[in-house]
């Protein structure tokens, strides 16, 4: 998961002065990433829609109009935590010509992924099974892609009797307690180790030495944006970038076009004017990793307080 501190921290007049949808996006993003936050610190039965509600910055009748409860909110971060790693993960996993060397490339990414912020992989693996049946059907829709894909007939050996899934949870449980107990050590520092773990059911032979994870694609800063429009790069160039962050669901990059847009303003040029509103448009699906932030030292300043 992605943690881009810094990245959404903005006033509120400068957040207020943006289009409605941008607005909204940015309040669930911080009311999702606040409840990641308080899950992780307390546990999902210790923490109280009303703390969700106060480390975001909102009003607990805000907190309520968008979600029914810390439940749903969890969910919301699983679900857009998965919009954007699954992706990746099966990307690296096809991009391998062998199933050995496929499922290393697969858990070597998911590792890098878990290791970009570790209250969203705690919350995310941990508390969400303790959230309910509900979140639990959540977590199995959203692992199903990629277990079917680690899992086709034709690719995979004979598994003894221990199942992916099995595997995947066994991986999942090790991850968790590294981030708790082991801030310190990266999980793809461990991937060597795991990866043999996850193999040894399938194969006696050593996972490969030589895969990595595939490079995860971040989302565009505000001043990559801004460089791209000093450098001439006009509504064309602009378009094709937003454009492409909509078909990758990538809200971080479609939320900063909007905000650089408004900030230096897009009346006079036609072409800014409609990739703005195709990024207005992309970002109702959108995940928001990057966007969602950890609040400064000093707690949350009133300046961003959304009612």
């Amino acid at each position: 998961m992605l943690g881009n501190a810094g990245v959404a921290w903005i006033e509120a007049d400068e957040l207020e002065s943006l289009p409605a949808e941008a607005q909204a996006f940015h309040r669930r993003a911080r009311i999702v990433d606040a409840a990641v936050r308080e899950i992780a610190e307390r546990g999902y039965g210790q923490t109280a829609e009303e703390a969700i509600a106060r480390r975001a910055g909102v009003t607990p009748r805000a907190f309520f109009e968008l979600f029914a409860g810390k439940e749903e909110a969890l969910i919301w971060a699983y679900d857009v935590a998965a919009a954007y790693a699954v992706p990746q993960i099966l990307r690296a996993l096809r991009a391998e010509p062998d199933w050995e060397r496929g499922a290393t490339a697969a858990l070597s990414t998911y590792l890098t992924i878990l290791d970009c912020d570790s209250a969203w992989a705690i919350a995310c693996l941990r508390d969400l099974p303790a959230a309910g049946e509900r979140a639990r059907a959540a977590r199995d829709a959203v692992r199903a892609p990629v277990l079917d894909a680690l899992a086709a007939p034709e690719s995979l050996p004979a598994a003894g009797g221990v199942g992916i899934e099995m595997i995947l949870t066994a991986i999942d449980a090790i991850a968790v307690d590294g981030l708790r107990h082991s801030p310190g050590q990266p999980l793809a520092q461990r991937r060597r180790e795991l990866a043999t773990l996850a193999l040894a059911p399938f194969t006696d032979e050593p996972p490969p030495a030589d895969v990595a994870a595939a490079t995860l694609r971040p989302s565009l800063l505000a001043a990559e944006v801004e460089a791209l429009l000093d450098a001439g790069g006009g509504g064309e160039d602009l378009e094709l970038l937003v454009r492409e962050a909509v078909d990758l669901r990538d809200g971080p990059t479609l939320w900063q076009v909007i905000a650089v847009l408004r900030r230096r303003g897009v009346a006079g040029d036609p072409g800014l004017r409609r990739a703005e509103q195709i990024a207005l448009e992309g970002l109702g699906d959108a995940w928001f990793f990057g966007l969602a932030l950890a609040e400064p030292e000093d707690g949350v300043p009133d300046a961003v307080e959304l009612r």
